[in-house]
């Protein structure tokens, strides 16, 4: 054995339990430690100081490294350092001589860095020492594990001085195989970005990209080694690279095993964490280690790429296992294999980029600021964030955030980075309009409620650039994490501050008498003056009120905002008029039982001047904020189709379908699965987002028409199978009978087995002809008479393959989805949630019916406070871009000032004389402007003009009018109507423009629905 070979197998050598052993980050687990030798270390440590982040400046590329020490490992502790480093504009790190002489392999000693790592750079002090140097550093990519709680400590040198920092045990183990070799810089997310703070998280997660792209290499760690493993990563090496054997691979049943190692392999959880889709494809390369193996990222996705490709097509692995005696009680060991996370990955690195030549010279580039790029961006943030929802994250702003990096239509930025208005971000909003990648604000400190609004919002006004017609299908594809109010990442400071403030609560309630205990919500009596509203400003107890509301909304300043707010400018609430006639929806919309409400009249001194004014009196009882939780409009990653979860007979988890594929399919430019809305595009302007945490609901506005209303719903698909009962309301009632010897079945109804495939083949075509004898084949031997079709028992026991090929379709249908049944007659597929009742809807911008759930009407009240608060959010909007305004117009005054101060009198003169000339300028302009733009209006329309009746037929006249006011009454109660979203939905022959013929005919007036 050679030198090298014997160095390569010494970790092997170690016993596993010497080489996982990590150093506790707490003092007192010393004497619960059977080893003697850590007992008087970790005693020691009791009086080391735990880690303290210094702030990093917001408005420059200012990033943390840590240097590794080497070290073996049979020792526990692992020791490093960190400093701070700068991208400039050549993507190099401005760095003081310390850093350079730790970078060209420094001593070790604890005072290597000192000068550097006191410094705490703020946003406008740099040191200017500092020379460009180049820092080669790697990058880690890994899992996540409790970091907030884990349980071992990495040392860490600064000032000259040792910290412990808390580290969970994966990332301990990572450091302390990746040290065994030689001292490393790396950038580690969890270690040098500070998690408390949002602010920095946000800044830093922005720049994730250009740290990924500058890194050398990206190390992966997949977790330590076992058996299974250590088989995959050689099987790897020595035999699926080798092409020239590999069909024996697929025929061989010595292979078995080694197939089954390479699946356990990619199900490792490394493969289902979302970052890892920007850090491997950001990458210049990578390294995947595995406790001490390792391969190349390249060898491991050409033999996932094989084993995706040859069980996909052909499923000769699945047949294959079924050779081996351990392995043949399960029929599907493969299947599915596609969705798993690791093929998913692969192949999002083969196409979210492309590959192009750009000169230095090349300006485009240069004006963004990404010299050097060499690929461009192929795909949306709709299509990456929807398309990999199995991958998952732990904290819930992730499932956005982790994919804006690589998107082509969005680039990340700090919320500070609109404030401060650095280089990029000025070409970012002049040029937005010329720009395929759209500004998009990274901000961790926003309500994950907002974060799905902002996508939402975004993927909506995207896809509306290029087809309104299908921009609304971001609400029928599964991407959110399923959050609820009150949940944190575990073991996050949130947490801890939610837990102590809920102690604290209670504890403070249980001192409460029960008559403080249930106090009711305030009462806030608004005045609002009816009489010359416009012709003066509010009065004195107006503002006085208003006052008391800010400071309820905890506003600073709220006298200042007063003076800003004219509350009397115009009533926010106006009398609503009559809704109909019938008294029981009287009742329910005022919520008192009569149709109109009582104004108070007041008399006082309460106009200018002491004027003797009448007031009306409106109360509004608002009830305190409250934290919101998901709409129904967003739709959970609950949803999804598939999933990694415990198969019977399995002694692992495997990749299963626990859904129905989406309707609308993936977002494709160009590309539609149905076209129920046919031309009936979205309109932005009446497209409207409500955030009302004192409503405590969260609405979005979308515009269409009422369809038709599920009669009756039949039971739900389970597992994928076809249940009996819906071939009663098919109408084939005689496929349930028992059949004689050489009698033969009818044919399915075409409207039944159509719908069984959503009237969709495979690849998203139309149907082929021979599905209808593939169902009624699927019927008769399914085993029916058991109450349903065992379309899974047909997939792999009937060895046909044009009824395999039906019944996963069908599967891809119907899993999980209810068959209903119109009261016009039409058959549909709805999600288990539909119930009778329910409105099947078309909306304008949507491809598919929508299911939609009628809620009670909205008393006075209700609809008072939505008014209420809409203005309250409508503030808080103003008074953002006040304060951003206002630091922009400091920050300029500042720049002003200084440029000022360095000229001289007389080229101080002629600044000012310029700019005394560009206002003039500039005000004749706009006055010439507005006169042009009144002469035009007159000459377009003049006073005598009339418009011509062009409809000289009186049928079509009288529709015409009796349509306008169906659509005049629905205008009026609109307002006092919301809607559950229940998902998407299938209704036999209205999927390609019917309904919308259908509704133009019957003159159904438009709707604006309010979603909640």
């Amino acid at each position: 054995m050679s030198q090298r070979q014997a160095y390569d197998a010494l970790p092997y050598n170690i016993p596993r339990h010497i080489r996982s052993k990590l150093l506790p980050f707490d003092a007192e687990a010393a004497g619960r430690l059977d080893d003697v030798l850590l007992q008087p270390r970790l005693l020691e440590q009791a009086s080391i100081p735990e880690f303290k982040y210094q702030g990093l400046p917001q408005n420059r590329k200012v990033i943390r490294i840590l240097r590794l020490w080497p070290g073996v490992l049979e020792n526990p502790q692992i020791d490093c350092e960190m400093f701070e480093a700068e991208f400039d504009e050549d993507d190099k790190f401005r760095a003081d001589n310390n850093a350079d002489s730790a970078s060209n392999g420094g001593t070790g000693d604890n005072n290597s860095n000192s000068g550097r790592n006191g410094n705490n750079w703020s946003d406008s002090t740099v040191p200017d020492s500092l020379e460009p140097i180049s820092i080669k550093y790697e990058a880690l990519s890994w899992r996540w594990g409790d970091e907030k709680n884990g349980k071992y400590a990495v040392m860490i040198h600064k000032d000259g001085k040792l910290h412990r920092k808390r580290v969970s045990e994966t990332l301990g183990l990572a450091l302390k195989y990746l040290r065994f070799e030689e001292e490393r810089f790396l950038w580690i997310d969890a270690i040098c970005i500070n998690q408390d703070k949002d602010d920095e998280r946000s800044s830093q997660v922005a720049m994730m990209s250009l740290v990924y792209a500058a890194a050398t290499k990206a190390c992966v760690w997949l977790g330590e080694d076992d058996v299974e493993s250590t088989m995959a990563i050689k099987f790897i090496r020595e035999d699926i690279n080798q092409l020239k054997n590999f069909d024996s691979l697929c025929k061989d049943q010595q292979h078995a095993p080694k197939w089954r190692s390479l699946l356990m392999l990619m199900q490792r959880p490394w493969f289902s964490r979302r970052w890892v889709v920007q850090e491997i494809v950001l990458a210049k390369n990578a390294l995947v280690y595995c406790g001490p193996d390792k391969i190349e990222w390249q060898e491991l996705a050409i033999a996932v790429e094989l084993f995706v490709e040859v069980e996909t097509a052909t499923h000769r692995l699945s047949e294959l296992m079924k050779k081996d005696d351990k392995f043949s009680v399960i029929p599907n060991w493969f299947e599915h294999i596609s969705e798993l996370g690791a093929s998913l990955l692969v192949n999002a690195t083969a196409r979210v980029y492309r590959s192009r030549e750009i000169e230095e010279t090349d300006h485009n580039d240069d004006i963004l600021g990404r010299k050097g790029a060499s690929r461009r961006s192929l795909l949306s943030l709709e299509y990456l964030v929807t398309s990999l929802s199995i991958f998952d994250c732990g904290r819930p702003h992730d499932s956005v955030y982790a994919l804006v990096a690589i998107a082509r239509d969005a680039r990340p930025f700090a919320p500070s980075a609109l404030i401060e208005k650095t280089q990029e971000t000025l070409v970012s909003e002049l040029c937005e309009d010329f720009l395929e990648q759209k500004c998009y604000i990274l901000d961790y400190s926003s309500p994950y409620p907002d974060v799905c609004r902002d996508f939402t919002q975004f993927c909506i006004e995207r896809c509306a650039s290029v087809d309104k017609v299908q921009a609304l299908d971001i609400l029928c594809r599964p991407w959110a994490k399923d959050w609820r109010p009150g949940e944190t990442v575990p073991g996050s400071q949130e947490q801890k501050v939610e837990k102590q403030k809920e102690s604290e609560t209670s504890e403070s309630q249980q001192q409460k008498t029960p008559a403080q205990a249930t106090k009711p919500e305030r009462l806030y009596v608004i005045r609002i003056k009816v009489q010359e509203l416009r012709k003066r400003p509010a009065g004195a107890d107006d503002k006085q009120k208003l006052i008391e509301i800010l400071k309820e909304l905890q506003y600073p300043n709220p006298k200042e905002f007063v003076e800003v707010w004219n509350c009397g400018r115009e009533p926010y609430y106006k009398k609503r008029q009559k809704v109909s006639t019938k008294k029981t929806r009287k009742a329910r919309v005022n919520g008192q039982g009569n149709g109109r409400t009582t104004p108070i009249r007041a008399t006082g001194a309460n106009g200018v001047n002491g004027a003797q004014t009448t007031t009306e009196q409106t109360q509004i009882i608002c009830p305190a904020e409250k934290e919101l939780a998901l709409p129904s409009w967003v739709v959970r990653i609950t949803a999804a189709p598939f999933d990694i979860f415990p198969h019977p007979g399995m002694d692992m988890v495997k990749m299963g379908r626990k859904n129905a594929d989406p309707l609308v399919g993936a977002p494709q430019d160009g590309h539609r699965n149905y076209n129920a809305g046919q031309t009936k595009k979205l309109d932005l302007k009446t497209l409207k987002f409500r955030r009302r945490p004192r409503c405590h609901h969260y609405s979005l506005y979308v515009e269409g028409f009422w369809l038709d209303t599920v009669e009756s719903v039949a039971q739900v698909s389970q597992g994928g199978a076809i249940p009996g009962e819906w071939l009663d309301m098919a109408g084939w009632p005689e496929a349930r009978r028992p059949h004689r010897p050489g009698e033969v079945l009818p044919d399915p109804p075409p409207e039944f087995w159509r719908t069984l495939v959503a009237d969709r083949g495979m690849y998203d075509r139309n149907p082929p002809y021979y599905y209808a004898r593939a169902c009624k084949e699927t019927i008769v031997k399914g085993g029916l008479q058991s109450g349903a079709v065992d379309t899974t028992a047909l997939m792999y026991n009937e060895r046909n393959s044009i009824v395999a090929e039906f019944c996963r379709r069908v599967q891809a249908v119907i899993w999980n989805r209810a068959l209903i049944k119109t009261e016009k007659g039409n058959l549909g597929l709805a999600s288990n949630k539909v119930q009778k009742g329910d409105m099947v809807c078309i909306i304008y911008g949507c491809t598919v019916p929508l299911i939609l759930r009628k809620k009670e009407y909205k008393s006075m009240q209700e609809r008072r406070l939505e008014i209420f608060e809409d203005g309250v959010e409508s503030m808080k909007r103003l008074v953002r871009k006040c304060e951003k305004y206002k630091a922009r117009r400091a920050d300029w005054e500042r720049k002003k000032d200084a440029a000022y101060g360095a000229l001289d009198i007389e080229q101080l003169w002629e600044v000012k004389a310029i700019e005394k000339a560009t206002e003039e300028f500039n005000s004749r302009i706009k006055r010439n402007r507005s006169e042009a733009v009144t002469r035009l209006v007159e000459m377009e329309y003049p006073e005598d003009y009339e418009s011509e009746d062009l409809t000289d037929d009186e049928e079509t006249a009288k529709n015409e009018g009796r349509k306008k006011t169906k659509q005049e009454k629905a205008k009026q109660r609109d307002p006092y109507r919301h809607y559950e979203f229940l998902g998407e939905s299938y209704i036999h022959g209205m999927m390609d423009g019917e309904a919308v013929r259908q509704n133009f005919y019957k003159l159904k007036p438009d709707h604006l629905f309010e979603i909640r």
